[in-house]
């Protein structure tokens, strides 16, 4: 490009004189140009015409004394700004279905890249619908277990248990039959003292002294009849009464046998019912002994009826919530795997709302950029292991990073202002260190530090070799200097081009230099603070002088 330019200046140039743009200093040939100096010595000044002047942009300014810091330079790179660049890869085993982008181009966040068809996450998805299952499964076997049929039934057995020890032990057939009893003894003490037995033997006690004197009478009124002393008739009467008497005593003794044998009667008949009385009485306290033994092995059995279904029961319910729990967990690991493997919330929620299988993993840009690496291609199989697949970068920004020897990083530090320069263009700009690493490569010896530049139009390209200067460790020096874009070399000299006090008229000056300190030349000799050269355009002069100087080569 430099080599275009001369030429096409040259061409410029040839034209300019063809075309008696330049006025310059002649030898009297009348056509308005005057020379100053000796006929045939060397040329020592030229002269432009306002033209020229303004149509190559010749600038003069004065020599001015500038505080310059020895500099050295270092190659550098420009890179992106790892800050702002993402490493795009993938969280799944499968194959690249989709392709969105390509290098070079610009994507927002939430764009997306590509889509992967993944088995892997296929199965994380139905793993979750199982899971889920599972939880509902385990939801119903809580409810039932809950329900306790099984000690509802020992319950109420146990129960039934109760009542029948209760009505065993109910006194009300024991009291009958000891009611009975008592009746029965009652009626023996009733027929052991009978009444009639007395009044019988109280009317025969009556009755045999009648029999007792009617017999006296009987036998003293026979003696008394023997002896005629007693009538017949009286006799018969005494023999009558006597019979009538003894058939009384007869009568009443007949009667005390008779209730003497009811009583014996009666005693045998209530004995008999106090024997039936006592026998029913134990029979009943036998019936409820058995009753109540019977009962209470009832009640005992369903007792431990209860407990075995309340335990298994409980069993059953522990086991059912374990499960429950389980599953739970279960749907939360399958959650879990389903974000690991890309799926946001959002997404999972949706897919639980309609359960259908879809073994897409989506890629989106994590963030804005540019596509500046791709590794991936269509059909192509991927998985978590790649270290990428796309790198999105920033460009807006990028970083230029540079290797200093450790020998002269000393005083270097973020902020130290450093100049940069396109060695293909010539460009150079003022920029400030970001960032001193205060580790040294083992191998290079060198520090690595690092500028931010902005980037907006994108001139700065990744992977584009730079040339930065930076302050050295020599103390900074004040002295006059010249920009190096004055300075040309005649003869191998650094010259510059001095304006007089003449318009538009300029004077080569040879110059003592020293080294180039970030785009300034230290004058050691040959100008003063009062001059002014011309810092733009230089190169013009130069050729001026130059063909001034061959066409004053000759003889008049």
């Amino acid at each position: 490009m430099i080599n275009n330019t001369i030429i096409k200046m040259k061409i410029f140039i040839k034209i300019f004189w063809a075309t008696g743009a330049f006025a310059l200093a002649g030898c009297g040939d009348g056509d308005g140009h005057s020379h100053h100096g000796h006929a045939h010595g060397p040329v020592e000044e030229v002269q432009l015409s306002a033209e020229a002047m303004k149509q190559f942009g010749i600038r003069v300014e004065p020599v001015g004394r500038r505080t310059l810091q020895p500099t050295f330079t270092v190659p550098a790179r420009v890179a992106v700004n790892e800050e702002t660049t993402a490493h795009v890869g993938t969280l799944v085993n499968g194959r690249v279905s989709e392709m969105r982008v390509h290098l070079g181009d610009r994507v927002q966040k939430g764009d997306v890249l590509f889509v992967i068809e993944s088995p892997e996450l296929g199965a994380a998805q139905n793993d979750l619908l199982k899971a889920q299952a599972a939880v509902v499964t385990a939801s119903g076997a809580i409810e039932l277990a809950g329900i306790r049929s099984a000690s509802a039934e020992a319950l109420a057995e146990h129960k039934s248990a109760e009542a029948l020890i209760a009505l065993a032990q109910n006194p009300a057939t024991l009291n009958a039959a000891k009611a009975e009893l008592a009746a029965a003894e009652a009626a023996a003490v009733l027929a052991d003292n009978n009444a009639t037995i007395a009044k019988a033997q109280g009317d025969l006690a009556a009755e045999q002294p009648a029999v007792t004197a009617a017999a006296q009478l009987v036998e003293s009124g026979r003696k008394l009849a023997a002896d005629g002393a007693l009538a017949q008739s009286e006799l018969r009467r005494r023999e009558t009464a006597l019979q009538t008497a003894q058939a009384t005593v007869q009568a009443a003794t007949a009667a005390l046998a008779q209730a003497k044998a009811k009583r014996n009667r009666d005693v045998k008949s209530a004995e008999a019912a106090i024997a039936a009385a006592q026998a029913a009485l134990a029979q009943a306290e036998a019936q409820q002994t058995r009753d109540l033994a019977a009962a209470q092995a009832k009640q005992a059995a369903a007792k431990v009826k209860v407990q075995t279904a309340t335990a298994q029961e409980a069993r059953a319910l522990t086991e059912a919530r374990n499960a429950f729990a389980t599953a739970e967990a279960a749907v939360k690991q399958s959650r879990n795997q389903l974000q690991l493997l890309g799926m946001s919330v959002e997404e999972i929620e949706a897919f639980i709302a309609e359960p259908k299988i879809a073994p897409r993993y989506t890629v989106r840009a994590p963030r804005d950029g540019t596509v500046v690496e791709r590794e991936v291609t269509l059909g192509e199989n991927t998985n978590p292991n790649q270290p990428h697949l796309l790198i999105l970068a920033d460009l807006s920004t990028v970083w230029v990073l540079m290797d200093v020897p450790i020998s002269l990083a000393d005083g270097l530090q973020a902020g130290t202002a450093v100049a940069l320069v396109n060695d293909t263009t010539g460009r150079r700009i003022h920029a400030q260190l970001d960032f001193i690493n205060r580790v040294v490569d083992t191998e290079t010896r060198t520090v690595q530090a690092r500028v931010v530049l902005d980037n907006p139009d994108g001139q700065w390209r990744p992977g584009q070799f730079l040339t930065v200067r930076l302050p050295g460790r020599e103390p900074a020096m004040e002295s006059l200097a010249v920009p190096t874009g004055a300075v040309q070399y005649v003869d191998g000299k650094p010259t510059v081009y001095v304006a007089t006090g003449q318009h538009r008229t300029f004077k080569a000056r040879h110059l003592i230099l020293g080294a180039e300190v970030d785009g300034w030349l230290p004058v050691q000799r040959g100008l003063a603070s009062t001059n002014r050269v011309v810092i733009h355009g230089s190169f013009l002069l130069k050729a001026e002088f130059g063909k001034a100087g061959a066409g004053h080569d000759h003889s008049h």
